[in-house]
């Protein structure tokens, strides 16, 4: 590079690009996503206090757990979501999952940073745990999304990250099932990973990291999972996104 091209870089540097757009921005909340894209998510802030999922109408349970989560608890203490599973949220989101765009884990992960410093921080969090991907499904996608995540939150917070389940079961898509069939489909889907003392986890707190919370089926049995078999004390579980819970 020529000196006048540096001297220029340094006087007049190149805005960053959005990871969601592509476009060059001035500022953001979240470094890699621009103003203008956060603007189009759909952040939680009033949610049910237990599976985290934002309640459409929320003035309905004003507080209270939302129907599901009063007709069966689920084994977690309470889990957060960063943002609404819809719009133009879901489509970065898809596209970190399905188009291979590790890149987006760190805006992502600045995300659930936040939720995280709000909502687990004070709880004493021993492990993060990513939600395991079966071997077929990562090789074909190429990683592990929760797992990135769960890396890169693991860094910012200073927990230690244990990348510790294995996924037995490459279970069909849980949406296009009933709610019987996805906890049937998911009994006996996770083990430890060979060589895994469960002692490790015994009587601690651990929070179980994921990209979407789409039925809650597979954070419940992941906790339980960890809970009865590896003896936690406590499980949480944040995600970036979850789908909301709509009632009539």
């Amino acid at each position: 590079m020529k000196v006048l091209d540096i001297l220029k870089d340094l006087v007049y540097p190149e805005k960053p690009v959005c990871l969601a757009c592509g476009r060059r921005y001035d500022h953001s909340e979240i470094e890699g996503v621009c103003d203008r894209c956060l603007a189009r998510f759909s952040f939680i802030t009033d949610a049910c206090p237990v599976c985290g999922r934002e309640v459409v109408p929320a003035t309905l349970i004003e507080g209270q757990p939302c129907p599901e989560c009063k007709e069966e608890r689920p084994p977690y203490n309470y889990a957060r979501s960063v943002f609404t599973y819809s719009g133009y949220a879901r489509e970065v989101l898809l596209e970190y999952k399905y188009g291979h765009r590790p890149d987006l884990a760190e805006p992502f992960s600045q995300m659930l940073f936040l939720y995280y410093d709000e909502y687990f921080k004070d709880r004493d969090i021993d492990f993060l745990i990513p939600v395991p991907m079966h071997g077929d499904r990562k090789t074909y996608r190429g990683y592990n999304q929760a797992a990135r995540l769960a890396k890169e939150l693991s860094k910012k917070i200073k927990v230690e990250y244990k990348d510790v389940l294995f996924r037995v079961k490459n279970s069909l898509p849980l949406y296009t099932l009933t709610k019987k069939a996805r906890k049937l489909e998911l009994e006996g889907a996770f083990e430890l990973k060979d060589k895994i003392d469960p002692a490790i986890f015994e009587d601690k707190n651990i929070l179980i990291i994921d990209d979407i919370i789409t039925t809650g089926t597979t954070s419940s049995e992941i906790s339980h999972f960890v809970l009865k078999e590896m003896g936690a004390k406590n499980v949480y579980v944040l995600t970036a996104a979850s789908v909301p819970v709509k009632l009539d």
